[in-house]
């Protein structure tokens, strides 16, 4: 879908968003944490999906002066701004904190409500998962980052979650897969259902990662790097 400037139509603009898939292995089976959108939602209305939002300008300005690590610790600059808003809006989403227990004082309003829970960001946690671009055609575009951290990661709980996602709760991944899916949600949770059978602990990713875009009538599934700086859309 395109816009009108002028009468004159202008390809939807891709914005840039992260989402954070939690994994829960403690148990017999693992469990991954999704939601459901509100039907009145724009874009992938009464979609099930991982918790996750826009990249804001708070989160590039934090990137450039943050003091924590980042995994890999060589995590290409540019995506930095993307791990620290999947922990913020996982945060705003779920209630669910993944930091330190350390008062975040330097902060952009954005980070309010993860500020307010008393700890300080700990992206250290998450590793980078897979990257995709929402194809052209829709009525919103995201330049997407998918992380992965397991629940044992969540340190504390902020205020109750700001009700964008309906219905939270942990699936095993045969119950997640029986969901009302976005096409990307489903090749996410078969990367992540292939990730927990060969390292159940994830305790170390590759720097490779898939790449899902658009390319003419293709849909292509390209391996990139998390170590430099990605290529543009």
């Amino acid at each position: 879908m395109s816009e009108a400037i002028n009468g004159q139509p202008t390809e939807t603009p891709i914005r840039d968003a992260a989402c954070l898939v939690v994994i829960d292995t403690s148990g017999s089976e693992p469990t991954v944490l999704m939601g459901r959108r509100h039907a009145s939602q724009v874009f992938l209305p009464d979609k099930w999906v991982f918790p996750g939002g826009r990249v804001e300008e708070d989160d590039r300005v934090l990137a450039k002066r943050f003091g924590g690590g980042f995994m890999p610790a060589d995590l290409a600059h540019e995506i930095k701004p993307f791990a620290l808003a999947a922990v913020r809006e996982l945060c705003e989403e779920t209630g669910l904190v993944v930091g330190r227990n350390a008062p975040f004082l330097e902060h952009g309003a954005a980070w309010g409500p993860f500020a307010a829970s008393g700890h300080s960001p700990a992206p250290e946690s998450l590793f980078p998962l897979a990257r995709a671009i929402t194809p052209p055609g829709r009525v919103r575009r995201y330049d997407t980052w998918f992380f992965v951290t397991e629940a044992k990661a969540v340190s504390g709980k902020s205020t109750l979650p700001d009700g964008e996602l309906l219905d939270l709760a942990w699936f095993t991944f045969a119950e997640a897969a029986g969901l009302d899916l976005p096409r990307i949600t489903k090749l996410i949770l078969d990367d992540v259902v292939a990730l927990i059978l060969n390292d159940p602990e994830i305790t170390g990713l590759s720097e490779l990662l898939p790449f899902y875009y658009s390319a003419g009538s293709a849909y292509r599934r390209d391996l990139i790097s998390c170590k430099v700086a990605p290529p543009a859309p």
